[in-house]
C-alpha cells in the first residue's frame, strides 16, 4: 500500500506544537509514512486573522510542524470540509451567511451546519481559505471531507435549483467536481469520505484520480455494514476495483486500544486493492491520544506485514506499554468505540442484556490488573495505560449508573427495598469519577498546558455527571413509589435516530400528561446487537387510561408491545388506533410477542432527498385494560 497514515484531530480540540511533533515522532517510529492533520478552520490566513488563537494556528507554526514532520520522512496531508461540518467557521458573523440553514435541527441528525452550495459566497469563502492553507503544505494529497452533510440542499435556492430539473444527488455531484476541480488547479489530488455515496448514488459519474477513503469503525464481516439507515448497500471495494479507482480504508483509533476494528477491517480491505490505510482519530476536546498509543503502533505494524503471528501482536503491545501480561491483556479487552446510554435513569430506563452484561463484568475485571501495570510503568508507558485505565473505567461507570436505573425502576414497582445498595453503588460511581477527573488534569496539565479545552468539555462532562448523580440520589432517597410503562420494540436497523413523545391520559382526569420526550434507540446498538429491546417510563403511580405514542426522525420505529404497572396492577395495551403519519400493521400491538408495528419512513434515501420526512409525526394511541 502507498499510504500509511495516521489522523491527528487539530480541528476539536488544540494541542500544543510540541505535542503534534512528539505525535509525528511516534507515527515515525510506529512505521507510518503520513499524517492526515484535520484543520477545519485550525488555521488562521491573512483573511481569517480574527479567528480565536487559543483553538488555531498561525501559519508559523503550521509550517515548523510540517518541516519537522519532512525531515522525517512523513508527509503532512491537510483535510478539510466545505460541505458540512463548517459550523465552526460559521460561529464568526463573517461567515453566518453560507449556511444552508440557520442552527435549525431538521428532526433527524442535522442542526443547520451544512455549507448552501447554491449560495456562491459558499465558495468564494471556502475556496480562498482552502486554497491560503494549502499552500503551507508539500503534500501531493489534499483532503476535502465531504462527509455527512446531514442538512444538504434543504434551503429555497437549492429547491429552486431542483425545480429546473436536478436531484439533491446532482447537487452533490456537482459540489464534489467544483471541490476536485478547486484541488486539481492547485497540482494535487483529491481524498474525500465515501459515506454519503450511500444515498447518492453517484460514483460511477466521478473522475478515477478521486482516492476515497472509507471510514468504518464497527466489527466487520465479509462486507462493511454502512453507515446509514436503510440506503445503498455495497461490497464497496469490489465497486472501487471494478471501476478503477483508488481508495483507502480508514479503521477507529480505540480509546482503550482494543483492536476488534483494526484486525477485521483489514481482513477484510485485504481482499481488494486498496491504495492506503488510515488510522483516525476524532474529537479530543475530553480525550486523550495516549490511549490510542498501542493500537497505533500495532496497525502499523500489521498494514506494513509485520503482524504475522500471535506472539507479534503481543509484542507491538509490550513494546508499548512495557509489560508483557499487560500487552495480553488489553489484547483480550473489546469493546465498541462509541457507547451511549439512558442517563436519566430515574425517568428512564433500558432493560439490561446478557451482552452488556458479559462486557460490563469482563471490564470490571480487568480494571484492578490495569491499575497496577499503571502503579508499575514508568515515563510515557505510564501515561499511556493511564489513558487507557480512564478509558475503561469510564465506560464501566457509564455501564453501572444505566444498569442502576433497572434497580430504580424495580423500586418504582415493588418499594425502596434497595435503596441501601443503589445510594451505595451511586457513591462508588462517583468517587470513580472524581479519580477520573483528578487523572486527567493531570494529564492535561503535562501534555496541554497553557492549551484551552475545547468549549470546557472536561469541566462541563464532570459538572454534569456530580448534578445528575446528586438528582438520582435525591429521587431514590424520596422512596416514593410510581408506574412504570413498558415500551417493548424491534429495531433492524441500528443507524437511524428515532425520536418519540408519549402523551398519557390517567383515568378519571380530563387532559393529558406528557410523560416522555427523547430518544427511543437502545445503547444496545453500539454493540451491533439488532432485535427486541426494553424501554421502561417513569409515570405516576396510578392507571393509565390511554397513551399517545409518535415517533419521528431519521429512520423508522417498530414498536411490538406496551403495558402499564401501577399500584401493583398490571395492564396490556387492549385496543390501539393509527392518528397520523405512516403506520402499519397498528393491531400487532395488542400480541405480546415479536409481532410488530411500522411507523415512520424506513428509506434512507428518501430521507437524504426530503428531510422533511424527519418532522412527520408517526402517531397511535394505545389504551389499556
Amino acid at each position: 500500500m502507498q499510504l500509511i497514515c495516521l489522523q491527528i484531530d487539530l480541528a476539536r480540540q488544540k494541542e500544543t506544537v510540541e505535542y503534534v511533533k512528539s505525535y509525528i515522532d511516534y507515527a515515525k517510529r510506529c512505521g507510518y509514512n503520513a499524517l492526515l492533520m484535520y484543520l477545519e478552520n485550525a488555521v488562521r490566513t491573512e483573511d481569517t486573522w480574527f479567528f480565536n488563537e487559543e483553538d488555531t494556528y498561525s501559519a508559523e507554526e503550521i509550517l515548523d510542524i510540517i518541516a519537522y514532520a519532512e525531515e522525517r520522512g512523513i508527509d503532512v496531508i491537510p483535510a478539510f470540509e466545505n460541505l458540512g461540518h463548517i459550523e465552526k467557521f460559521t460561529a464568526y458573523p463573517q461567515f453566518s451567511d453560507i449556511l444552508e440553514c440557520q442552527n435549525e435541527a431538521l428532526g433527524g441528525r442535522g442542526f443547520g451546519n451544512c455549507g448552501c452550495t447554491s449560495n456562491p459566497r459558499l465558495y468564494e469563502v471556502m475556496d480562498k481559505y482552502i486554497t491560503d492553507v494549502c499552500k503551507l503544505f508539500r503534500s501531493p494529497y489534499v483532503h476535502m471531507g465531504l462527509d455527512e452533510p446531514f442538512d444538504f440542499a434543504v434551503c429555497a435556492r437549492c429547491k429552486a435549483e431542483m425545480a429546473k430539473g436536478k436531484t439533491k444527488a446532482d447537487l452533490f455531484y456537482e459540489h464534489i467536481m467544483h471541490s476536485y476541480e478547486l484541488v486539481k488547479g492547485m497540482g494535487k489530488t483529491m481524498l474525500m469520505w465515501d459515506d454519503f455515496f450511500e444515498v447518492a448514488d453517484v460514483v460511477d459519474r466521478l473522475p478515477r484520480d478521486i482516492i476515497f477513503c472509507n471510514w468504518n469503525y464497527y466489527f466487520v464481516t465479509d462486507e462493511p455494514s454502512g453507515h446509514w439507515t436503510n440506503s445503498i448497500k455495497r461490497d464497496w471495494f469490489a465497486y472501487y476495483d471494478k471501476l478503477g479507482f483508488r481508495y483507502i480504508f480508514c479503521a477507529y483509533a480505540h480509546g482503550g486500544s482494543c483492536t476488534h476494528n483494526v484486525d477485521t477491517l483489514t481482513d477484510y480491505a485485504q481482499k481488494y486493492h486498496p491504495y492506503g490505510a488510515l488510522l483516525t482519530s476524532w474529537e479530543k476536546a475530553s480525550a486523550f491520544y495516549l490511549g490510542t498509543y498501542p493500537l497505533i503502533n500495532y496497525a502499523a505494524k500489521k498494514w506494513t506485514g509485520k503482524i504475522k503471528t500471535e506472539e507479534d501482536r503481543i509484542t507491538a503491545y509490550q513494546e508499548i506499554v512495557q509489560s508483557r501480561a499487560c500487552a495480553e491483556r488489553l489484547l483480550l479487552l473489546q469493546l465498541p468505540s462509541f457507547g451511549g446510554g439512558y442517563v436519566n435513569i430515574t425517568d428512564v430506563c433500558e432493560n439490561d442484556s446478557l451482552t452488556k452484561w458479559i462486557i460490563r463484568d469482563s471490564i470490571r475485571a480487568a480494571l484492578p490488573d490495569l491499575k497496577k501495570a499503571v502503579a508499575k510503568a514508568s515515563g510515557e508507558a505510564k501515561d499511556v495505560l493511564t489513558d487507557i485505565y480512564d478509558y475503561y473505567l469510564g465506560r464501566v461507570l457509564g455501564f453501572r449508573l444505566e444498569r442502576l436505573g433497572v434497580n430504580v425502576f424495580d423500586s418504582y414497582e415493588y418499594g425502596f427495598r434497595e435503596t441501601e445498595y443503589i445510594v451505595q453503588q451511586l457513591d462508588e460511581i462517583a468517587d470513580g469519577y472524581a479519580q477520573l477527573e483528578e487523572n486527567e488534569k493531570i494529564l492535561y496539565e503535562k501534555y496541554r498546558k497553557g492549551i484551552s479545552n475545547s468549549q470546557r468539555f472536561f469541566a462541563r462532562k464532570y459538572d454534569s455527571l456530580r448534578g445528575r448523580i446528586s438528582n438520582i440520589r435525591a429521587q431514590v432517597l424520596k422512596q416514593e413509589q410510581a408506574g412504570v410503562l413498558y415500551a417493548d420494540i424491534m429495531l433492524h436497523d441500528a443507524f437511524g435516530t428515532p425520536r418519540a413523545e408519549i402523551w398519557g391520559r390517567y383515568e378519571g382526569e380530563q387532559e393529558d400528561t406528557l410523560l416522555y420526550k427523547g430518544g427511543v434507540k437502545p445503547s444496545l446498538t453500539c454493540f451491533k446487537t439488532h432485535g427486541c429491546y426494553t424501554l421502561r417510563f417513569k409515570t405516576e403511580n396510578k392507571p393509565l387510561e390511554y397513551i399517545v405514542f409518535s415517533m419521528r426522525g431519521e429512520s423508522a420505529l417498530y414498536p411490538m408491545h406496551f403495558r402499564h404497572v401501577s399500584n401493583g396492577e398490571k395492564r396490556s395495551a387492549s385496543q390501539v388506533q393509527a392518528l397520523s403519519g405512516n403506520v402499519e400493521h397498528e393491531n400487532n400491538i395488542l400480541y405480546n410477542d415479536t409481532r410488530f408495528v411500522t411507523m415512520g419512513y424506513d428509506d434512507g434515501i428518501a430521507h437524504f432527498n426530503d428531510v422533511e420526512l424527519c418532522r412527520i409525526e408517526s402517531k397511535i394511541k394505545v389504551y389499556f385494560s
